[in-house]
């Protein structure tokens, strides 16, 4: 059983290597640089990290494990009255605002995560997490649809897919930005988007549902095939006009 001191050593030497990381990046910082941060010696280093790419990626996973918690969204409870509807809009809203504040927080260690690309050693991590969001997001838009939340018209995937791609998108930006932007209006914002859609309510009184509806595959399908049978025919025809006139220059020489 690992001693205290040594627990607390590597406590010491995370805390140590984070501010390091982000403070000079992945690749310049230095073992030294963590461990005089640390107050260890860099021995003490290598006996809990085989490297300095292992002591990150033990980060990542620190960090990770803390998002998935930080994500998990409140539990649909509501009865169909307005202000029970409400309550629960607000708590999305609340909770939204809580997730982006920590990623701001960790914006510095969020922006070296993403920058480390697919060929990183951790990025396995980050790909399994956010595939246990998309995973967690779609059972939930099932949920609520199931519950009456939700409209049924739209497929559960895509909506799922939607939701996860905003948020994805938003995260990015939130850390690139120069300084703090109003999180509160920005959730606020993409939750309005959510639940009341992109057009005007004046545009959304006269736009007809039917032209947004995708024409059924089958008449796709025939369209095609009689375009390419016409193109087809169009090139017989004149082809066969062409040799005709070459015939009867032919004959006439």
């Amino acid at each position: 059983m690992p001693r205290l001191a040594d627990r607390r050593a590597r406590i010491e030497l995370l805390r140590a290597a984070e501010a390091a990381f982000t403070e000079r990046g992945l690749a310049a910082a230095r073992v030294e640089d963590i461990t005089e941060r640390a107050g260890v010696s860099k021995g003490a280093f290598y006996l809990h990290f085989q490297s300095k790419d292992d002591c990150f990626k033990q980060i990542v996973e620190t960090f990770i494990a803390r998002l998935a918690g930080c994500v998990e969204p409140p539990p649909i409870v509501f009865e169909s009255e307005r202000a029970s509807i409400n309550e629960y809009l607000k708590r999305v809203l609340a909770h939204d605002v809580e997730v982006l504040e920590f990623c701001w927080q960790n914006r510095a260690l969020l922006k070296m995560m993403l920058a480390g690309g697919g060929g990183a050693p951790y990025a396995y991590l980050i790909d399994e997490f956010a595939q246990r969001v998309a995973r967690q997001v779609e059972s939930r838009v099932r949920y609520a649809m199931d519950i009456g939340l939700y409209r049924r018209d739209i497929e559960s995937s895509v909506i799922a897919a939607l939701i996860s791609g905003a948020f994805d998108r938003l995260v990015r930006k939130l850390i690139d930005a120069p300084s703090r932007p109003d999180i509160g209006a920005w959730c606020g914002q993409v939750l309005q988007l959510f639940t009341h859609g992109l057009l005007a309510p004046e545009v959304r009184a006269v736009a007809d549902p039917s032209v947004m509806e995708a024409p059924p595959r089958s008449a796709q399908q025939t369209a095609g095939a009689a375009s390419a049978a016409g193109s087809g025919g169009e090139r017989a025809s004149g082809e066969r006009a062409g040799g005709e006139r070459r015939r009867s220059r032919a004959k006439a020489t």
